[in-house]
């Protein structure tokens, strides 16, 4: 599906008639790609604990095949409390940020359960959030060039639907093209932190998305 806007300026010179004006081309795609987040929060008596744990779970996802991972941030911190009007160290907290994703569901829901089941110590606390389909940029570029050569074919078509209406010889002289917009629908799962089992965790809908492209058009009639 395609939207049409259409907005035009023109001014006349010496040399002919000049047309500047900006059209948007839209479509609508799939995404192909399945992404999560994943946060992973421990706290334990001792800066080392916490550590050899973040660890432990960093290698067994930068270790998974099967899903795209990016990030790996983490920070390890001490906590506080009060007693009597004085504050003393009570024990460290860890916590470790990924985001990963995969064009397989399944994949990428296996893995989750997979790391779920790492989980052996109740002070570690795993949570999934913003799990949502999304384009891959292989998909965005493929799509992105097909809106491209539609522009610029329709703008060469009219110019000559121009030359005829006009009785004059017009051309494109330029078309420049402006930032790729995209729009991604609301509905996605946000997870909390939660235990899986052997079972599967939800998919979000693989609604459609769209794609613009809003280039600007330059045309001379003589």
């Amino acid at each position: 599906m395609k939207i049409i806007s259409l907005i035009a300026l023109s001014s006349v010179s010496l040399f002919g008639l000049t047309i500047n004006f900006s059209k948007s081309f839209d479509t609508e795609i799939k995404p192909d790609t399945l992404q999560a987040g994943i946060n992973i929060t421990i706290k334990k008596k001792s800066e080392k604990e916490v550590t050899k744990l973040l660890s432990k779970y960093a290698t067994f996802i930068e270790d998974a095949k099967s899903v795209e991972k990016k990030g790996g941030n983490y920070s390890v911190y001490p906590q506080y409390k009060y007693e009597n009007n004085q504050r003393y160290k009570s024990d460290y907290a860890g916590n470790m940020q990924y985001q990963i994703s995969s064009n397989d569901s399944d994949k990428l829901n296996d893995f989750l359960v997979s790391l779920y089941d790492q989980k052996t110590d109740n002070q570690v606390d795993i949570s999934t959030s913003s799990v949502s389909w999304v384009m891959s940029e292989s998909q965005k570029t493929g799509k992105i060039d097909s809106l491209r050569l539609d522009a610029i074919i329709w703008a060469d078509s009219y110019a000559n639907s121009l030359s005829t209406s006009l009785s004059k010889k017009c051309s494109v002289l330029s078309v420049s093209f402006t930032p790729v917009n995209h729009y991604y629908p609301q509905p996605m799962m946000r997870g909390k932190s939660m235990e899986m089992d052997a079972g599967s965790a939800p998919v979000p809908t693989q609604d459609m998305q769209k794609i613009s492209l809003n280039p600007t058009f330059q045309l001379e009639c003589k």
